[in-house]
């Protein structure tokens, strides 16, 4: 009577300087099992590419999500390119322009916004010469009476709802 020899191959995975049963090469973190995307080592252990990248890859400054790709470098940190924009309305920087406020970055006028240092005349950054009339901040060109649109100065006008104006038409208005 012939006896039937039956070969088992195991198959056999050599990584991190050991030989693993297949069934037994996971991700350190998650237990699960490589897929295509191979794996990534960190203090040789062996970790799936989102949990490696999630527990070990620098974080955005914008998003806080992992960096694996390009980035840009700016503000003590690191973002991506997408969410390197002003905070306020999002816009990227043209040119490369941008101001720091607090660790975030803004366009000029969103800047100015939060400093307090925005035109109310014409909503534009002030960069020189201001003044400070009603709790806000005017050019000087822009400090027009509301009627007539007079150059104001400051202490040199009357001031109704919130508008100023010269003393010869808060007169005639209001009178």
């Amino acid at each position: 009577m012939a006896s039937v020899l039956t070969l088992t191959i195991l198959k056999c995975v050599t990584a991190l300087d050991k030989t693993w049963h297949q069934e037994h090469f996971f991700c350190a973190h998650c237990r699960r099992p490589f897929g295509e995307d191979g794996f990534h080592e960190k203090d040789d252990k062996a970790y799936c590419r989102k949990d490696f990248f999630d527990m070990f890859a620098p974080k955005c400054g914008g998003c806080n999500k992992s960096i694996k790709d390009n980035y840009i470098s700016a503000l003590n940190g690191q973002w991506h390119s997408e969410c390197f924009v002003c905070r306020d309305c999002g816009q990227s920087f043209n040119g490369g322009s941008f101001y720091d406020h607090e660790g975030q970055p803004y366009c000029e006028t969103h800047y100015h916004a939060k400093r307090g240092s925005l035109c109310a005349g014409c909503n534009k950054p002030i960069a020189g010469r201001c003044i400070t009339a009603m709790f806000r901040k005017f050019h000087p060109e822009h400090f027009v009476c509301s009627f007539c649109l007079k150059q104001l100065n400051k202490g040199t006008f009357k001031e109704q709802n919130d508008k100023p104006y010269c003393h010869a038409c808060f007169g005639k208005l209001y009178g």
